[in-house]
Protein backbone atom coordinates (compact mmCIF):
# COMPACT_ATOMS: atom_id res chain seq x y z
CA UNK A 1 0.00 0.00 0.00
CA UNK A 2 1.78 3.05 -1.42
CA UNK A 3 1.09 6.15 1.01
CA UNK A 4 -0.53 9.00 -0.19
CA UNK A 5 1.83 12.17 0.72
CA UNK A 6 -0.51 14.14 3.33
CA UNK A 7 -1.32 18.03 0.97
CA UNK A 8 -2.60 20.97 2.71
CA UNK A 9 -4.06 23.37 0.41
CA UNK A 10 -4.27 27.23 1.12
CA UNK A 11 -6.46 28.89 -0.75
CA UNK A 12 -5.88 32.76 -0.08
CA UNK A 13 -8.59 34.94 -0.41
CA UNK A 14 -7.96 38.17 -2.58
CA UNK A 15 -9.38 41.39 -1.86
CA UNK A 16 -11.87 42.18 -4.78
CA UNK A 17 -12.79 45.39 -3.34
CA UNK A 18 -10.15 47.92 -1.66
CA UNK A 19 -11.16 51.28 0.23
CA UNK A 20 -8.10 53.23 0.93
CA UNK A 21 -8.75 56.02 3.38
CA UNK A 22 -5.96 59.07 3.04
CA UNK A 23 -5.69 61.48 4.73
CA UNK A 24 -4.14 62.81 8.32
CA UNK A 25 -6.20 62.53 11.72
CA UNK A 26 -4.07 65.41 13.40
CA UNK A 27 -5.57 67.78 10.51
CA UNK A 28 -9.19 68.24 11.78
CA UNK A 29 -11.30 67.73 8.73
CA UNK A 30 -7.78 65.69 6.97
CA UNK A 31 -9.17 62.63 8.77
CA UNK A 32 -12.66 62.07 7.85
CA UNK A 33 -11.42 58.70 5.45
CA UNK A 34 -10.54 57.30 8.70
CA UNK A 35 -14.13 58.58 10.14
CA UNK A 36 -15.53 56.65 7.01
CA UNK A 37 -13.90 53.61 7.08
CA UNK A 38 -14.88 53.02 10.72
CA UNK A 39 -18.56 53.47 9.75
CA UNK A 40 -17.93 51.05 6.28
CA UNK A 41 -16.29 48.36 8.21
CA UNK A 42 -19.39 48.35 10.94
CA UNK A 43 -21.90 48.39 8.51
CA UNK A 44 -20.04 45.35 6.59
CA UNK A 45 -18.84 43.66 8.66
CA UNK A 46 -16.18 41.14 8.10
CA UNK A 47 -15.64 39.97 4.47
CA UNK A 48 -12.39 38.78 3.11
CA UNK A 49 -13.41 39.93 -0.19
CA UNK A 50 -13.10 43.90 1.18
CA UNK A 51 -9.95 45.18 2.24
CA UNK A 52 -9.46 48.35 4.20
CA UNK A 53 -6.23 50.62 4.89
CA UNK A 54 -5.65 53.51 5.86
CA UNK A 55 -3.02 55.40 4.44
CA UNK A 56 -1.30 58.76 4.20
CA UNK A 57 -1.54 58.72 0.60
CA UNK A 58 2.34 57.57 -0.07
CA UNK A 59 1.57 56.57 -3.37
CA UNK A 60 4.00 53.36 -3.53
CA UNK A 61 1.75 52.20 -0.62
CA UNK A 62 -1.23 53.07 -2.01
CA UNK A 63 -0.23 50.84 -4.57
CA UNK A 64 0.53 48.07 -2.39
CA UNK A 65 -2.76 48.49 -1.00
CA UNK A 66 -4.47 48.09 -4.12
CA UNK A 67 -3.10 45.04 -5.52
CA UNK A 68 -5.08 42.56 -7.01
CA UNK A 69 -8.70 44.56 -6.41
CA UNK A 70 -11.14 45.09 -9.31
CA UNK A 71 -12.28 48.11 -7.66
CA UNK A 72 -10.74 50.30 -5.36
CA UNK A 73 -12.18 53.62 -3.71
CA UNK A 74 -9.73 56.11 -2.23
CA UNK A 75 -11.99 58.22 0.56
CA UNK A 76 -10.44 61.79 1.33
CA UNK A 77 -11.06 65.55 2.57
CA UNK A 78 -11.19 67.64 -0.44
CA UNK A 79 -10.95 71.89 -0.24
CA UNK A 80 -12.96 73.61 -3.00
CA UNK A 81 -15.94 75.95 -3.62
CA UNK A 82 -18.65 73.38 -2.56
CA UNK A 83 -20.28 73.40 1.23
CA UNK A 84 -18.34 71.77 3.87
CA UNK A 85 -19.76 68.26 4.49
CA UNK A 86 -20.66 67.96 0.56
CA UNK A 87 -19.37 64.56 -0.77
CA UNK A 88 -18.17 64.33 -4.52
CA UNK A 89 -17.09 61.03 -6.87
CA UNK A 90 -14.92 60.53 -9.76
CA UNK A 91 -13.54 58.22 -11.41
CA UNK A 92 -9.39 58.87 -10.28
CA UNK A 93 -8.31 58.45 -13.81
CA UNK A 94 -10.11 61.88 -14.61
CA UNK A 95 -8.75 64.06 -11.40
CA UNK A 96 -7.43 66.97 -13.46
CA UNK A 97 -10.66 66.88 -16.19
CA UNK A 98 -13.68 69.02 -15.60
CA UNK A 99 -14.50 71.58 -12.86
CA UNK A 100 -11.85 72.81 -10.45
CA UNK A 101 -13.13 71.33 -7.75
CA UNK A 102 -11.28 67.93 -8.02
CA UNK A 103 -7.89 69.97 -8.00
CA UNK A 104 -9.10 70.46 -4.01
CA UNK A 105 -9.15 66.68 -3.25
CA UNK A 106 -7.01 65.04 -0.95
CA UNK A 107 -6.34 68.86 1.43
CA UNK A 108 -1.99 68.54 1.85
CA UNK A 109 -1.59 65.17 0.19
CA UNK A 110 -3.37 65.64 -3.25
CA UNK A 111 -0.60 65.32 -5.17
CA UNK A 112 0.11 61.82 -3.47
CA UNK A 113 -2.86 60.41 -5.35
CA UNK A 114 -2.39 62.07 -8.53
CA UNK A 115 1.51 60.48 -8.46
CA UNK A 116 -0.18 57.11 -7.35
CA UNK A 117 -2.67 56.87 -10.62
CA UNK A 118 0.11 58.40 -12.50
CA UNK A 119 2.39 55.74 -11.67
CA UNK A 120 0.52 52.89 -11.36
CA UNK A 121 -1.11 53.74 -14.66
CA UNK A 122 2.80 53.98 -15.94
CA UNK A 123 3.22 50.50 -14.35
CA UNK A 124 0.14 49.04 -15.78
CA UNK A 125 -1.00 48.19 -12.02
CA UNK A 126 -4.26 49.95 -12.04
CA UNK A 127 -7.40 48.06 -11.10
CA UNK A 128 -10.38 48.02 -13.40
CA UNK A 129 -12.15 50.45 -11.81
CA UNK A 130 -10.85 53.23 -9.10
CA UNK A 131 -12.91 55.82 -7.65
CA UNK A 132 -12.50 58.83 -5.31
CA UNK A 133 -15.00 59.82 -2.65
CA UNK A 134 -13.95 62.89 -1.89
CA UNK A 135 -15.62 64.87 1.41
CA UNK A 136 -15.43 68.73 1.68
CA UNK A 137 -13.58 69.61 4.82
CA UNK A 138 -13.92 73.13 6.65
CA UNK A 139 -10.54 72.92 8.44
CA UNK A 140 -7.24 71.40 7.77
CA UNK A 141 -5.70 73.14 11.27
CA UNK A 142 -3.28 71.06 13.57
CA UNK A 143 -5.60 69.16 16.13
CA UNK A 144 -8.14 65.98 16.13
CA UNK A 145 -11.47 66.04 15.57
CA UNK A 146 -13.88 66.60 12.76
CA UNK A 147 -15.92 69.79 12.24
CA UNK A 148 -19.58 69.48 12.57
CA UNK A 149 -20.17 69.77 8.71
CA UNK A 150 -18.25 66.76 7.96
CA UNK A 151 -19.18 64.83 10.90
CA UNK A 152 -22.63 65.01 9.39
CA UNK A 153 -21.64 63.74 5.85
CA UNK A 154 -19.77 60.77 7.54
CA UNK A 155 -22.61 58.23 7.68
CA UNK A 156 -23.82 59.71 4.18
CA UNK A 157 -20.71 58.78 2.48
CA UNK A 158 -20.34 55.72 4.25
CA UNK A 159 -23.63 54.73 2.65
CA UNK A 160 -22.41 55.40 -0.44
CA UNK A 161 -19.56 53.62 -0.40
CA UNK A 162 -21.28 50.46 1.30
CA UNK A 163 -23.93 50.17 -1.42
CA UNK A 164 -20.97 50.48 -4.24
CA UNK A 165 -19.45 47.90 -2.59
CA UNK A 166 -22.50 45.34 -2.19
CA UNK A 167 -23.33 45.88 -5.82
CA UNK A 168 -20.02 45.32 -7.29
CA UNK A 169 -20.02 42.16 -5.06
CA UNK A 170 -23.24 40.71 -6.13
CA UNK A 171 -24.38 43.01 -9.42
CA UNK A 172 -27.74 40.97 -8.99
CA UNK A 173 -28.90 43.15 -6.21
Amino acid sequence: MTEEPLVTAVTAVTAVVTVIAVGNPYRGDDGVGAAVLAAVSESLGPDPRVRLVELDGEPVRMMQAWEGSALVWLVDAMSSDVPPGSLQEVDARRLDEGDSSWRGVGGGHALGLREAIEFAAALDRLPAEIRVLGIEGETFDHGEGLSPAVTHAVPAAAARLVAAIRRHLDPTH
